[in-house]
């Protein structure tokens, strides 16, 4: 799993932890959130047994709506409208009672109020919004690349294979190293990526690269990569020679390719085939590389 799909998986638990709180307070507190709505004869009497604690009066044009909060039961709230010529008679009794009063002109100030028992649906709405959104903006991907090299082999020059040497008598003519399995591997990463190849980013007429180490090159790649939140998820290669024999050295390259990537070596997989004698390869006289990169997007 990816850094990307391993941040969206703990974004997901936390609003399914968040939404599963929420409804477990709600409901826990259903009791105090929990809204009356009595008729006139019933309020009146709660007024006379002085189970009132206070009232709030909006006012419109022909009738008040009032809202409030119980002495008994306690953290219960209430709402009615009343006639407006019942208004007075109410206010009377409920200062009788010492009944706390507000009057307001319009119950629009306090929205919030009236929001509040709606507000974990509020949130919950919110942060599944959010978390789709998440998801659909930045959805996971996976790309791949193709990388291809091939180098003439000359006498007094070192085999360099996958950032280690090898012991034979002929060795790549190139301008850096001659690394034929780096320089597959670094065109199909930056391929997969769309970010050109490496003689845009390494020029053999840069005379800076004139035998360096093509892990240099895989380095920056990898860089590269991550400037645009790409990971590599796997690596699968062929290098092509009639000599030597590769095998036996393919678990030192892994490494250094992978340490040169910064990634598990598991997620290089290599191979070695010859020419059947067939062509320049198989003449002994050059060796290539092709090689398959797959990335995903984090």
């Amino acid at each position: 799993m990816n850094s990307s799909s391993a941040a969206k998986t703990i974004l997901f638990l936390l609003v399914i932890a968040f939404i599963g709180l929420v409804f477990f307070t709600s409901t826990s507190d259903i009791s105090r959130t929990r809204v009356d709505q009595p008729s006139f004869s019933e309020f009146m009497a709660k007024v006379d047994a002085g189970d009132i604690k206070e009232v709030i009066m909006y006012l419109s044009a022909n009738s008040y709506e009032l809202q409030g909060e119980y002495k008994n039961p306690a953290n219960r709230r209430f709402q009615l409208t009343i006639a407006k010529e019942e208004a007075p008679g109410v206010t009377s009794a409920l200062r009788d009672k010492a009944v706390q009063i507000k009057i307001k002109d319009a119950h629009g100030s306090d929205w919030i109020m009236l929001l509040l028992p709606y507000l974990p649906l509020i949130l919950i709405v919110g942060f599944s919004f959010f978390l789709f959104r998440v998801m659909k903006t930045n959805p996971s991907r996976t790309v791949t690349g193709i990388g291809y090299d091939l180098h003439r082999l000359a006498e007094g020059r070192k085999l360099i294979v996958g950032g280690i040497e090898l012991p034979f008598d002929k060795g790549p003519v190139g301008h850096s190293d001659g690394d034929v399995l780096a320089h597959a591997l670094c065109d199909g990463l930056l391929g997969a990526a769309g970010l050109g190849d490496i003689g845009t980013h390494f020029p053999d007429t840069d005379p800076q690269w004139k035998g360096a180490n093509s892990l240099l090159f895989l380095e920056h790649a990898k860089k590269l990569l991550a400037d645009k939140n790409f990971a590599i998820e796997h690596i699968d290669a062929v290098v092509i020679t009639e000599k030597p024999k590769l095998g036996p050295h393919f678990p030192k390259m892994r490494e250094a390719l992978a340490k040169a990537l910064g990634v598990s070596a598991d997620k290089i997989h290599l191979k070695a085939k010859t020419n059947e004698g067939v062509d320049a390869i198989g003449r002994g006289e050059a060796i290539a590389a092709h090689v398959v990169a797959t990335l995903s997007s984090r």
